[in-house]
């Protein structure tokens, strides 16, 4: 019995057929795979076909737009001409972004991480010459066409507003301060030559807070780079008309911003020290009489805040002669 049963299990029959089984399978399996590499290979050429003759121009950076804000969408703080005005424009065509600009494409900021750069600003240039922009206007964005060269202090005025109204909104108790402030006492407007605008602010401003969500739903992009600085996002309903193809990609300090300045006062003396002030007698802080209450003072027939003695700052950061225009330097905040 236990003979017969061992020549079974090693009857030749039953190796020849458990060895064409085997060779069967494996044949097979090789066949699929041979299939699945050639449908592979097929649905990656596809793809690489459809992309179009852009993707091989530009390679990952191929033109795209990014997806621009609906003014209905957007609750401004007042009821002004330039916000009727901006509502009665026809809505633009986003910007079309290629090779290094197509990165901004990408709409989504991460309201919980602090941005460290100008890498999210749309890049704009606008004119400087104080024979062309003196008395430069937010107004003078939606009344020209898109071809035609703006001022740069224009695009100031409008970052200056709309900052200011944010953070009023949020009782950061905002006043206009430097470069500004000057502008303001010299012309009541905007300095044509400026590169940046300034406010000063009370309360601490952090990532991910209400500031900056409402900024960045209204077209702008709150960051840090150094301290607190707002400039116009890609997704601004004007992007199409600000943008310029040409300018440089975030290159610090180029395009239209907004300088924002911690003002703290200190419990035990009642002085107050505002970021970047200079030092006089080997102190940075100013009396608190020097500061409220706040005065105002007209930029484009529009009041705004500012310390309550505007003279004794400018004096301070600027010397006697503050109401004479000079060439910007490194230690000029103009």
């Amino acid at each position: 019995m236990e003979e017969r049963t061992y020549q079974r299990k090693n009857d030749p029959k039953k190796k020849v057929a458990k060895f064409c089984f085997t060779e069967s399978l494996m044949f097979t399996t090789l066949a699929l795979l041979v299939v699945g590499m050639m449908t592979c290979g097929f649905a990656i050429e596809t793809n690489i076909l459809a992309r179009g003759p852009a993707s091989f121009m530009f390679g990952d950076k191929s033109p795209c737009s990014p997806s621009v804000l609906s003014l209905s969408n957007i609750k401004y703080h007042s009821d002004h001409e330039y916000y009727t005005k901006l509502r009665e424009i026809a809505p633009l065509p986003p910007p079309v972004f290629e090779g290094d600009h197509a990165s901004l494409c990408t709409n989504r900021i991460h309201l919980k991480r602090k941005q460290r750069s100008f890498r999210n600003c749309l890049p704009i240039s606008g004119r400087k010459d104080s024979s062309f922009c003196t008395a430069a206007d937010r107004m003078d964005l939606i009344k020209q066409n898109t071809s035609e060269i703006f001022c740069h202090a224009s695009v100031l005025h409008m970052l200056l507003v709309e900052v200011y109204e944010e953070l009023k909104a949020l009782g950061k108790s905002p006043v206009v301060l430097y470069g500004s402030l000057l502008g303001a006492v010299r012309e009541e407007g905007i300095i044509p030559f400026t590169e940046d605008a300034d406010i000063g602010y009370s309360g601490k401003l952090r990532v991910g807070d209400e500031l900056q969500r409402l900024l960045w739903q209204k077209g702008y992009n709150l960051f840090f780079h150094q301290i607190w600085r707002v400039c116009v996002a890609p997704t601004h309903p004007l992007a199409a008309k600000l943008y310029d193809p040409n300018s440089s990609f975030a290159t610090s300090f180029v395009v239209p911003y907004v300088d924002l300045y911690y003002m703290n006062q200190e419990r035990r003396t009642g002085e107050w020290k505002i970021q970047e002030m200079i030092k006089v007698n080997g102190s940075k802080m100013i009396p608190d009489d020097l500061v409220r209450p706040f005065s105002q003072v007209t930029i484009n027939a529009q009041q705004f805040d500012t310390v309550h003695d505007p003279v004794h700052l400018l004096k301070r950061l600027y010397g006697e002669e503050y109401m004479i225009p000079k060439p910007r330097n490194s230690n000029y905040l103009q």
